[in-house]
């Protein structure tokens, strides 16, 4: 007679005991029910409209991450405290579910045995496991292979449920791919990279402008050279004064962010087999050649239309949905039993 005083909304699988011939029954919110020993077995820690959540449903569902907090081996305080925010976000989230939950079935939204297959099976082609791979890992998540299905079927519902109150009034327009390719252009450009040869003749301390003129002389020789289709490879090797003339003058391939303002801007205009005019730098006079040059061409707005559409698409749909969810929140009766 007793089990017939709980309300429907409350009927859930407990552990009711006879305990001096009373009978302990889950009549409210909040009411433990315990053991004849007296160890609490479940209790209501929320309710969600015409639902509950149990602190068995809880306990089991904050499990696998209680575990990694106490894998931590953190103070016996700062754990305490690590899981007792766990456990609240745990709750919030179960709640979220909840309400999600309820608009599914409002909505009448179904997902039939052949879409789970499906999932499954794309879940396990994207993570290279078998059959027997997933059975394992699920084993030791402490869930069985029905579980996890039942677990997959409310995550399709769920994204079916965003489809329908969220997605599908999302509108991305022309101006606003425009306008995020505008703000963010610095991404689709490519990072130019040179790969550059020196000369280099060091200047005799104190120089004067009579030195400086003799090297220059030089260096717009050679630089004339080059020019007339001479190796600037061989005449790094024959003039240069730098360590690196036995290799060609070779300084290598450099990104040309990473370049000196001053070498940058005499590359400016240049292409492969360019040569520099003469630069005046701390270490000497010098000649650069440009052996290649890849300015990283940037992408244009029709190439990463797609991607931008994406982008912004993702973003206004956790936009939304955090919206819609705080709605669906404000609109719902939900009691968080401490």
């Amino acid at each position: 007679m007793c089990f017939k005083m709980i309300p429907p909304r409350y009927a859930h699988p407990v552990v009711i005991s006879v305990v001096c011939g009373l009978c302990l029954v889950l009549l409210g919110v909040g009411v433990d029910a315990r053991s004849a020993e007296g160890v609490l077995v479940d209790r209501i820690v929320a309710e969600v409209n015409d639902d509950i959540i149990t602190l068995y449903e809880l306990n089991r569902k904050a499990a696998p991450f209680i575990k990694r907090v106490q894998a931590m081996a953190r103070p016996i305080d700062e754990e305490r405290r690590m899981i007792y925010e766990l456990r609240d976000k745990v709750l919030n989230q179960m709640v979220d579910e909840k309400l999600t939950d309820q608009e599914i079935r409002r909505f009448n939204i179904q997902v039939s045995e052949e879409a789970i297959d499906k999932t499954i099976e794309e879940m396990k082609k994207r993570t290279y496991m078998t059959d027997q791979q997933l059975r394992d890992s699920l084993k030791k998540e402490g869930l069985t292979m029905d579980e996890y299905r039942t677990q997959m079927k409310n995550q399709i519902l769920r994204v079916r449920l965003v489809n329908r109150e969220v997605k599908s009034k999302i509108v991305i327009t022309e101006e606003d791919i425009r306008a995020y390719y505008e703000e963010n252009k610095d991404q689709y450009v490519g990072e130019g990279t040179v790969h550059l040869r020196q000369i280099l003749m060091v200047l005799p301390p104190m120089a004067d402008e009579t030195n400086k003129q003799a090297v220059r002389e030089k260096l717009t020789n050679i630089r004339q050279q080059v020019m007339d289709g001479a190796s600037f490879e061989a005449l790094a090797r024959e003039y240069s004064e730098s360590p690196l003339a036995k290799d060609g003058g070779d300084l290598g391939t450099f990104p040309l962010t990473d370049l000196a303002p001053q070498i940058l801007n005499a590359l400016s205009g240049l292409k492969t087999g360019d040569v520099t005019d003469i630069l005046e730098t701390e270490q000497g006079m010098q000649l650069f050649y440009v052996e290649t040059l890849d300015e990283g061409k940037g992408k244009t707005l029709e190439e990463v239309s797609n991607d931008i559409e994406n982008i912004l698409y993702d973003q206004i749909v956790n936009q939304k949905f955090m919206t819609w969810l705080t709605d669906l929140r404000e609109r719902s009766h939900i009691k968080i039993i401490r």
